[in-house]
């Protein structure tokens, strides 16, 4: 074998030596390459479903404050509106004319079973209008003088407050609508706003 040949069969062997160190280095790298392009991937997927698990509760959270602070201001409004309906009411006993007002008030004491001595305080208005009547026709369907009308006047809009030994019965406008508010106060929900 020549010389020549020799060196071209070295060159030839260390071509093909090198073609496979740098194929097999190559195909490491491509699969270095491929492993960490798969676990950046996997990174980067776990990272987003837990961006976007992060983002729906805090729209959740997000959503749940609105609509706690929207519920409140319809509870609000469904208020005021009740509020309003037992205003109008109250307002409507008021706006009664003298003789329907009289019977009403004269009704709320003949349920009263007193028979003692009882002082009945009035609002400055019924004080004027309408006391010295009541206390007329209270004695008289009662037979026996047992209220009294008193001087002044106690701070209601309407009603009365019933004063005897130490006791006293409220059964001012503004008490009795409260009364009537809590045992009503569902009924009158449904009837304004339907079954909730």
């Amino acid at each position: 074998m020549s010389l020549e040949r020799i060196k071209t069969q070295l060159l030839e062997d260390a071509n093909k030596e090198a073609e496979k160190l740098i194929g097999a280095a190559q195909n490491g790298l491509a699969m270095k390459l491929s492993r960490e392009e798969l676990l950046l991937k996997e990174g980067v997927k776990k990272r987003l479903e837990a961006l976007n698990r992060e983002l729906g509760e805090e729209k959740e959270k997000h959503l749940s404050v609105l609509k706690t602070s929207h519920n409140q201001q319809i509870l609000k409004l469904k208020n005021d509106i009740i509020d309003r309906a037992f205003q109008e009411a109250t307002d409507s006993i008021l706006l009664l004319d003298k003789q329907e007002y009289l019977e009403l008030v004269q009704g709320w004491l003949g349920r009263l079973s007193i028979d003692e001595k009882a002082e009945l305080k009035l609002s400055s208005r019924d004080l004027r209008g309408v006391g010295p009547e009541l206390v007329r026709r209270i004695n008289e369907s009662r037979n026996k003088n047992v209220f009294s009308l008193a001087t002044s006047a106690v701070n209601i809009t309407g009603g009365f407050v019933l004063t005897m030994k130490g006791c006293e019965i409220n059964r001012s406008l503004e008490g009795v609508v409260n009364h009537l508010r809590e045992e009503l106060i569902s009924e009158v929900a449904e009837k304004l706003f339907g079954k909730q």
